[in-house]
């Protein structure tokens, strides 16, 4: 009798401490727990609303500065983000931890792991939140421009359009629609297409015996209607026109014309120059020795 007294006894007072620890560090802990999500739901609240915010403004000025304005604020935006939830969670685990009341003689394993994983992983995690804060400080690239950045083990250069950059990971969706996650530490070199302004490069392969300054008058004449084109004075910042030949060959020569566009609208502007050069060509006759070839460089002052 007096056994079962005992474990009565017993059994009442753990209940009794297990409902005084929920009362107090775990209520403590809970209210942590959903005061740290609370304020990363309302910091990526914030940030989203922001980045409508921009996007909105780049769309109200038509599609043509969409791809550029304000691409260095939409990366702050999301890297800030990444960071100040990045906090919340490691300060919110502190306290968790601090109220748990755990003994030094537990804590040395777990300290003993995690400085393990620290030294193994840590370096390269460092590197790549300092490189994102050159990437961001230094305006290499920002959400909405096109780059090529690499070269990268395996795969080599990678060419596309950045979709998100945080202090750690850069996104680019390249041409094929895939999404590519690059390390910020892996970004050695890049090669940004949509800064200041573009340069179309257009060759024309011709037969050596045609008429060359009648050709040319009628290229710079294309050129001029093009850039003159109310559909495509907006894109167009210098009337493509010819440069001079680029090769002379025993039978065919090679004509580059040259103009400038706005950043990420060289492409654009390129096929359109292309339809109208071989439109012009086909009406006086003149056949290309081969397919027109076209080379855009991007380029800024």
């Amino acid at each position: 009798m007096a056994a079962m007294f005992l474990a009565a006894s017993t059994s009442g007072s753990f209940w009794h401490r297990v409902g005084s620890w929920f009362a107090h560090e775990g209520l403590s802990i809970a209210l942590i727990i959903g005061v740290a999500f609370a304020l990363t739901r309302l910091v990526t609240l914030v940030a989203k609303r922001r980045i409508k915010r921009i996007v909105a403004q780049r769309l109200s000025d038509g599609e043509v500065t969409a791809a550029t304005y304000g691409a260095h604020q939409q990366a702050l935006v999301g890297a800030s983000r990444w960071a100040l939830n990045f906090s919340i969670v490691a300060v919110a685990s502190v306290l968790v931890l601090m109220k748990l009341h755990l003994p030094a003689a537990a804590l040395v394993p777990l300290a003993s792991v995690v400085g393990a994983g620290l030294g193994f992983g840590a370096q390269q995690i460092v590197g790549d939140v300092l490189t994102g804060i050159f990437i961001l400080s230094e305006r290499q690239f920002g959400v909405g421009d096109v780059v090529r950045v690499g070269p990268l083990i395996a795969v080599g250069w990678i060419e596309g359009r950045v979709e998100e950059v945080t202090l750690r990971v850069t996104k680019l969706r390249t041409f094929d629609g895939d999404v590519v996650n690059i390390s910020n530490g892996e970004l050695r070199l890049s090669v940004n297409m949509s800064r200041d302004w573009a340069r179309v490069l257009v060759t024309v392969p011709l037969d050596r015996d045609v008429d060359l300054d009648a050709i040319t008058l009628r290229l710079n004449a294309e050129g001029e209607a093009l850039a003159a084109d109310p559909a495509w004075s907006s894109l167009v910042l210098e009337p493509p026109a010819v440069a001079g030949l680029d090769d002379l060959g025993a039978e065919t020569i090679e004509v580059r014309v040259v103009g400038r566009s706005l950043p990420a609208q060289q492409w654009k502007v390129a096929r359109e120059l292309r339809r109208r050069i071989a439109m012009a060509l086909r009406e006086m006759h003149v056949s290309m020795q081969a397919p027109v070839d076209d080379d855009v460089i991007s380029g800024g002052d």
